[in-house]
């Protein structure tokens, strides 16, 4: 029995430590020594996690509004890597020989790799450098002027792939011929149509459960009231979803008085950041682990819950009220 009570205790110690290493660098922040004894951690006291419910449904005597929010996480169809070329030479000629063996050697090595990747230049510039000459004068100073002493050539070359895994290769053969600017990384996707299709179906999904909910809870029907409908959409793209972040890290010593002490720089990264869903109805392919295209859907709608006093086809005129009824006539009303 004491065995069991000690593989229980070291069972439950382990499970422990490891849940507490899910927190994550970014959410750390060592402030001091733990206080275990107070219910505290680095010096901030331990607090309840107490979230407010976001409001989706709003509704007064007049009229209720539904908003329907949703997410797509879309894997992008290819990517295009723009890789920034930089070529100085003595002469035009130089320059543009050099820089053209350079793009074609990755050209070459690419097309043996995969030949789906299609790499295309664009050129940026051409322009000739300077450097200055002194210029001997008896009786005044000397004087310096520009002469041409090179040129520059600059050219970016793109890159197309379409699996994610080909960039590390893409990226050594670049390297190999002495071109490492990675200028962008763009992601591009053809299904946009059948995003926006989709997220149209699970949206009126969502209404008509919401619709059938809430008719039983305010005993009427509500498919049969006027409404009004909003719609959104909007795309946002890897590139505008990272964030800065620098590891924490600090030694807690006491420290010579007279000594110096050097800190190191921290380093400092970014990390992929997606929108989060608690503030949406749905979101569809929500396990896909790798920076995607996220599609953005809202509906809202505006069901008018008070009828109008007045028939629908009736006109006002002077303060004087008429109805037109189905066979065209105009009929005066006694109000």
């Amino acid at each position: 029995m004491k065995t069991n009570l000690i593989t229980t205790i070291a069972l439950t110690i382990a499970f422990n430590f490891a849940n507490a290493q899910d927190m994550g660098n970014a959410q750390y922040e060592k402030k001091g020594n733990a206080d275990y004894g107070n219910g505290a951690y680095g010096n901030g006291s331990y607090t309840i996690n107490r979230v407010n419910t976001i409001q989706t449904t709003s509704s007064s005597q007049d009229e209720m509004v539904l908003t329907i929010k949703g997410i797509y996480n879309e894997r992008a169809t290819a990517q295009i890597a723009t890789f920034a070329v930089l070529q100085l030479g003595k002469t035009a000629e130089e320059a543009t020989n050099l820089i053209d063996e350079r793009i074609g050697n990755v050209m070459k090595e690419l097309a043996l790799f995969n030949k789906e990747i299609v790499v295309e230049t664009d050129m940026i510039s051409f322009v000739p450098t300077y450097d200055y000459a002194v210029e001997k004068k008896i009786f005044n100073p000397k004087t310096y002027n520009e002469k041409p002493s090179g040129f520059e050539l600059k050219k970016n070359i793109l890159i197309k792939f379409r699996n994610n895994n080909d960039f590390d290769k893409i990226l050594s053969i670049c390297g190999k011929n002495e071109i490492y600017d990675i200028a962008k990384v763009d992601y591009v996707t053809t299904n946009f149509d059948m995003v926006r299709s989709q997220m149209q179906k699970k949206a009126l999904e969502v209404f008509r459960d919401q619709m059938a909910n809430y008719s039983l809870i305010m005993n009427t029907d509500l498919n049969k009231k006027e409404k009004i409908l909003q719609e959104g959409f909007n795309v946002t793209y890897p590139m505008e979803s990272y964030r800065s972040y620098q590891a924490y890290s600090q030694a807690d010593a006491n420290f010579d008085p007279k000594g110096e002490v050097h800190n190191i720089k921290k380093n400092t990264t970014q990390y992929y950041n997606q929108a989060l869903v608690k503030d949406h109805n749905f979101v569809m392919n929500p396990d896909i682990t790798e920076p995607t295209i996220q599609a953005f859907y809202d509906i809202t709608i505006r069901i008018k819950l008070k009828e109008d006093q007045l028939p629908k086809n009736t006109i006002i005129r002077n303060n004087r009220y008429y109805i037109i009824t189905a066979t065209g006539d105009v009929k005066p009303l006694n109000l």
